[in-house]
């Protein structure tokens, strides 16, 4: 993992370096890339040292813990190769493939039980960096668990790194007006998670979906351990309704979830081969 982590940090400041022109707080960036990369340094040196349980499992955990500032940080670093927003190739690409935009024709079905229902599924999204670890760390799954944090992980550096190929704003601010019913609403769990994308969603990070890849390695490298069926089936099933839900919430395109999935089976590849490599 430390690898994979340290592989990331150094492509995220190569790239926030050669586009410190367009990147905002690249300075800041390139500091807290090599900030981060000491940690994960000093925590392997230490765990050498000193091989507590408790050092496994800072060393385990950490990168999901670090995930969402990272997630942060892929906002203004997507800007490095292009300077702006390219939500408008995104658009042409749909209306040459669909002829439409779907995110428009999704808002012919909504109603607010639906759209409370989509909404607490994207909310889940979170859950998968809780739920499963706790499973494998009380069941002392280890080699489990690092399976898995490795594939989330991943995931989602490759997302972040793809935000740099195609940065976009998403359907959710590029057809604003367009859209009917113009705002969607629900009970509880729409507003909180509204307010929430848009406090800390920030601008760029919509392709490929992150939330659609990370959910789908993690969900299919579950699948490949000793875990209960009933709770793989619920797992794949939670997880192909969070991929509807990210274009019926407006938070992505369709070519955004669909890069999501090709991205998890991407993510899943590089795990076996990494995981091969450690094994001989």
């Amino acid at each position: 993992m430390e690898t994979v982590t340290l592989g990331y940090l150094a492509l995220a400041a190569t790239a926030v370096l050669l586009g410190r022109e367009a990147v905002p707080h690249a300075a800041w960036l390139t500091g807290a890339y090599a900030a981060l990369a000491a940690f994960v340094l000093a925590c392997a040196a230490a765990h050498r040292h000193w091989a507590s349980p408790a050092l496994a499992n800072v060393r385990a955990l950490y990168p999901l813990a670090c995930a969402p500032l990272l997630f942060s940080a892929s906002g203004p670093q997507s800007l490095a190769l292009h300077g702006r927003l390219l939500d408008d190739t995104m658009l042409a690409w749909e209306r040459h493939l669909f002829g439409a935009h779907p995110n428009l024709l999704l808002g012919d079905l909504a109603s607010r039980p639906l759209t409370e229902a989509l909404s607490l599924s994207y909310s889940s999204y979170y859950l998968y960096f809780v739920l499963p670890p706790a499973y494998f760390l009380a069941k002392a799954m280890h080699q489990a668990l690092q399976r898995y944090v490795l594939a989330l992980c991943l995931a989602l550096y490759l997302c972040f790194l793809g935000f740099i190929l195609l940065p976009l704003a998403g359907p959710i601010a590029s057809l604003a007006p367009a859209f009917t019913p113009h705002q969607l609403h629900g009970y509880l769990a729409q507003p909180l998670q509204a307010q929430l994308m848009a406090s800390a969603d920030p601008p760029g990070t919509c392709f490929p979906s992150s939330h659609v890849a990370g959910a789908w390695a993690a969900a299919l490298s579950a699948r490949a351990t000793p875990v209960p069926p009933p709770a793989k089936r619920l797992l794949i099933a939670a997880t192909a309704l969070l991929t509807v839900s990210v274009v019926y919430c407006r938070y992505h395109y369709v070519l955004d979830a669909a890069a999501g999935m090709a991205t998890a089976g991407l993510a899943l590849v590089l795990v076996r081969l990494l995981m091969l490599r450690d094994s001989s």
